[in-house]
């Protein structure tokens, strides 16, 4: 009896310690992170992972004793259900009784999870297979949801998963087959635990290492592809690209903790937009993408790039060179804008911002770069112009609540009034109104149908603007205590703006979301009502020019997501129904100081050096075209134009260079910020030549860009890594490639392990040690045969299941190895003989009844091998 106890314990001691903790330890990290995305969990996640152990340690400990799993379970089952029943009706308060049900059955999820794992490894041999399946069938659908794939966030999920996996697979073999009064127990499963880690560590990372150029290939190609989202840490709605920059992937569709980037400034724009008096500055938002289209099958947001009536100007500001252009008018016809429009333009200094980025008030057809000046370089990596024509009824000032300052209440309602009197969508492009009100169909699409039925209905609002305040407003209730019903929330549940479910609950239950949340319900509550709309992402605009005007701070937590409804006669209106954030709203950043005045390059012209004159500080450019007053014009033909250089400042690749750099057949870029071409403005009548006429002799410059020769780029192409396309067959060839290289290495890992010991016995020099190989080698093979001992000793085994079935000596064999073992006597070369015949002729002549069939299947068996290996007393003698 006292064996007995000893005997329980140990192997008890051993579940908790090598099975049950490393899986509480994995399950703990999972709940961590699901806690990031999951709002019903409230970052609960210490006592969830207790729960989870409690579940599991209670199982081992019942069902290591041999308790009955069904009836202790519908006992469980019994009380949960009860419990549950009495905290929903003795609670007073419903949002005390939701609060506590929520909680409640949270923790008997996780308890009861934790004890159905408990008992499938007590009880259920191949649950740890079962187990490790969903395990990383759970790891697959998080990165498949994942917005962004990067390989070292793959490697960082499956590597520790794939070791676990392994590892519980393998120990849970382990600890089923262990002879637990056996001496030193706990080194030798110490060693082969060691062992066998270590064997995994070097597999896994040698893949891993192999296939992580695959995985970077796929990352590439999938951040292309993919609608765009973010990862960043700190913030779901801008991206560090890895150069430091930060990109607008994903902008304004994932939720993140606002208040720790606000001190990180994005980037800086000067915005030349005021109302009437001229001196009072009128905010705008800045757009960076539209999501327009919602997907049915996979019921989420999407960018859709063949969208009609496409008005969104998107370059990348990177590949145009400094101070020419890019404009695109077309996207003015196809924003359907109409009246009260006007031309704006804005500085843009990019300090986070990629160098790609374009983002602009709406409707932007016109970007330049331009200049940092020389004391801002430190500062800004990167600036550009734009161009936009803007309404007039488009303002930051018409998304939030003037709070009590007149003449911005007043701004706002005559804003309201002139909507009022905008035309219904009955002559509207019948194909534009299918597009942008169209909403599937269903229980859930339903629900939010009649609730903004109901809004309409119990406000009374029957004109576009006034339905549109009327779901503004609903956001803004209060209960009956004063307290908002809907709150701004960084944490509601999973990234991205939420699918059709997830927004059933933010408006029906959960009440709590960041702007995504409110974007996406807005835009389903008006698109029900048959009111074109889509969601627009980017920053919104904080007004605190109180000593700068016009200037605006961009931080990172200022990236945003809102709504845009299209009126008739007057184009999209931006209409922004997030919540205010409390904390946020409490501390405002304070202005910084703005980049020093920038010049307005009012000539750029394009040429190659004629003639220079170093003493006169001259230079003759052969001038191919111009942009002047921001209109190219182009000469034909050329014509030699003379420039006083006195003041220019000359660079190249290499940075600022002397006159003396200046050579003939050069081509130059010449800039001029003179006010003496301000003075000049260009007449439609007007063209190169008589421009040129008009133009000052010598003309005055201001800068001199040396542009490479095509040799010079040639040089740099022949230098530069070529940029190849993924290979898509390549990547699929070479992941199924190590797929079936990893699975014939396991297949083929007992015939290896076979071959290892008979390799031993061939080589062995001392007769002891060659006889040892050779007992090894004969026992994993007829145990991998399915030729087992159960339970007989190793003469038992050989004369009644051995030889008598096959005809072999084995038995002979088992004598001499014992005499070796147990006898102080050396052998003897009668007995040398014997082994060195018994051995290979028992082998051959299994091998020759045993159908090929039977032998090839065997051999395949990974599971024998490793209980070969995990009984201490399998091949002891």
């Amino acid at each position: 009896m006292m064996q007995l106890k000893q005997y329980t314990f140990r192997k008890e001691a051993a579940l908790y310690l090598l099975l049950g903790l490393p899986t509480i330890a994995v399950v703990g990290y999972a709940i961590f992170e699901a806690n990031k995305y999951f709002s019903f969990l409230q970052n609960g996640w210490r006592m969830q992972t207790l729960e989870f152990a409690l579940g599991m340690l209670a199982a081992f400990s019942l069902f290591l004793r041999r308790f009955r799993f069904l009836p202790i379970s519908l006992v469980l089952l019994a009380i949960v259900a009860g419990t549950g029943l009495l905290v929903e009706t003795q609670l007073t308060g419903e949002l005390d009784a939701y609060f506590w049900s929520v909680k409640f059955y949270t923790a008997a999820l996780f308890f009861g999870t934790g004890w159905i794992a408990g008992y499938g490894f007590a009880r259920a041999r191949f649950f740890s297979v079962v187990w490790s399946v969903l395990l990383l069938a759970a790891m697959a659908v998080v990165v498949a949801t994942t917005a962004s794939l990067q390989s070292n966030m793959v490697i960082a999920l499956y590597a520790p998963t794939l070791a676990y996996c392994f590892y519980i697979i393998y120990i849970s073999e382990l600890l089923r087959n262990i002879n637990t009064r056996e001496p030193a127990l706990f080194w030798k499963v110490a060693r082969r635990m060691l062992g066998f880690m270590a064997l995994m560590i070097l597999l896994i990372a040698g893949l891993l290492y192999w296939l992580k150029p695959q995985y970077e290939g796929v990352e590439k190609e999938w951040s292309q592809q993919q609608p765009k989202e973010s990862n960043n840490k700190g913030s779901g709605m801008t991206h560090n690209d890895g150069s430091g920059t930060t990109t607008n992937q994903g902008m304004g569709l994932s939720g993140f903790n606002n208040k720790a980037n606000k001190d990180s400034v994005v980037f800086v724009a000067k915005l030349d937009n005021f109302f009437v008096d001229g001196k009072t500055p009128n905010p705008l938002y800045f757009i960076t993408d539209y999501y327009s289209k919602f997907d049915i099958e996979t019921q989420t947001f999407e960018v859709d790039s063949l969208r009609p009536f496409n008005d969104l100007f998107s370059p990348d500001v990177s590949q145009i060179p400094l101070f020419f252009t890019k404009q695109d008018t077309s996207v003015l016809y196809s924003a359907t804008n109409g009246k009260m429009r006007r031309t704006a333009t804005v500085e843009v200094y990019k300090k986070q911002l990629s160098a790609r980025v374009f983002t602009a008030p709406s409707t932007a057809y016109f970007v330049q770069p331009i200049s940092v000046p020389d004391e801002n370089k430190d500062v800004y990596r990167s600036a550009y112009r734009a161009k936009m024509m803007v309404s007039e009824l488009n303002s930051a000032y018409f998304v939030y609540n003037p709070a009590g300052a007149q003449w911005l209440e007043q701004f706002q309602e005559e804003r309201f009034r002139i909507l009022r009197e905008a035309p219904d969508y009955s002559q509207t492009n019948a194909a534009f109104m299918q597009y942008y009100t169209s909403m599937p169909y269903g229980e859930e699409y339903d629900s939010i149908r009649a609730l903004a039925a109901s809004i309409v209905a119990e406000t009374g609002a029957n004109t576009t603007v006034d339905k549109a305040i009327a779901m503004r407003d609903f956001f803004m209730r209060k209960d009956e205590n004063g307290q908002p019903t809907f709150k701004y929330s960084d944490n509601p549940g999973v990234p991205g703006i939420p699918s059709a479910n997830k927004l059933t609950y933010f408006l029906f239950d959960n009440k709590k979301g960041y702007c995504a949340y409110y974007a996406g319900a807005t835009l389903f509550l008006l698109r029900s009502l048959g009111i074109p709309s889509r969601i627009a992402t980017g920053f919104m605009t904080i007004d605190r020019s109180n000593k700068n005007p016009g200037w605006y701070w961009f931080y990172e937590d200022q990236a945003h997501a809102w709504v845009q409804v299209y009126f008739p006669g007057y184009g999209w209106i931006d209409f922004d129904t997030t919540v205010p954030d409390a904390e946020q709203q409490q501390a405002p950043q304070p202005d910084q100081t703005p980049p020093l005045a920038t010049q307005t390059a009012w000539l750029v012209a394009n040429g190659t050096v004629v003639s220079k004159d170093t003493a006169a500080k001259k230079v003759t450019m052969q001038l191919e075209k111009m942009l002047y007053w921001d209109q190219p014009y182009e000469l034909k033909p050329t014509q030699p134009w003379l420039m006083d250089v006195s003041m220019a400042k000359i660079t190249h690749d290499t940075g600022v260079v002397n006159m003396s750099a200046l050579e003939k057949g050069q081509q130059i870029v010449a800039v001029s910020y003179a006010n003496t071409f301000k003075e000049i403005e260009p007449t439609e009548a007007d063209n190169a030549t008589t421009l040129l006429q008009r133009f000052p002799t010598p003309a005055p410059i201001d800068e001199i860009k040396i542009m490479l020769t095509e040799e010079e780029k040639a040089a740099l192409d022949k230098q530069a890594v070529p940029e190849k396309p993924t290979d898509w067959n390549a990547i699929w060839r070479n992941l199924a490639i190590g797929t079936v290289a990893a699975i014939v290495l396991l297949l083929a890992l007992p015939w290896l392990i076979f071959q290892y010991l008979r390799m031993r016995a061939a080589t062995a020099g001392k007769p002891a040690t060659q006889q040892y190989w050779r007992y090894l080698s004969m026992m994993y093979y007829l145990h991998q045969m399915g030729i087992e001992k159960t339970g007989l000793s190793p003469m038992q085994f050989a004369r009644q299941k051995v030889d008598a079935e096959f005809g072999t000596q084995l038995e002979s064999f088992i004598q001499v190895y014992q005499k070796l073992k147990y006898s102080k006597q050396p052998l003897n070369s009668r007995d040398l003989e014997i082994a060195a015949t018994c051995y290979p002729s028992t082998l051959h002549t299994v091998s020759k009844q045993l159908p090929f069939k039977h032998r090839f299947s065997h051999m395949l068996n990974l599971r024998r091998s490793i209980s070969f290996f995990s009984k201490p007393s399998l091949y002891a003698s």
